[in-house]
């Protein structure tokens, strides 16, 4: 693998665990208040009328955040390539999300998907 591929691999890493980790503490700090109240156990209106604090708990603690970062952090360990799929699989995942929910920082994270695209391709 070359070095500019391994560059592409490392910073598609540090991108993916940076955003899964920021948006996992952002949105805990915002929704703390409500995932201490014991609001989650047996919500009145159940899962057909979410609460506020199980809104807050799924844009939180229940999002993608915390597997992203560690995806981040396994291509991160790794070192090495990962299949394309991976990286289509951000890219596609981010833009769907950004088409849906505007302004979103979802963009960003096609970043990480292309870096991993174009480093599959070069091995």
């Amino acid at each position: 693998m070359s070095s500019e591929t391994k560059r592409s691999v490392i910073v598609a890493g540090w991108i993916t665990l940076f955003l899964g980790a920021l948006h996992t503490v952002l949105t805990l700090v915002l929704a703390f208040p409500h995932l201490v109240g014991g609001q989650l156990w047996f919500p009145p209106g159940g899962l057909a009328e979410p609460s506020k604090a199980t809104a807050m708990f799924w844009i939180s603690l229940g999002s993608f955040g915390v597997p992203f970062a560690l995806l981040g952090a396994m291509v991160l360990r790794a070192g090495e390539r990962v299949p394309a799929f991976v990286g289509w699989g951000i890219a596609v995942w981010a833009l769907v999300c950004a088409a849906i929910l505007e302004p979103t920082p979802f963009v960003l994270a096609v970043i990480p998907g292309v870096l991993l695209i174009r480093a599959a391709r070069k091995s």
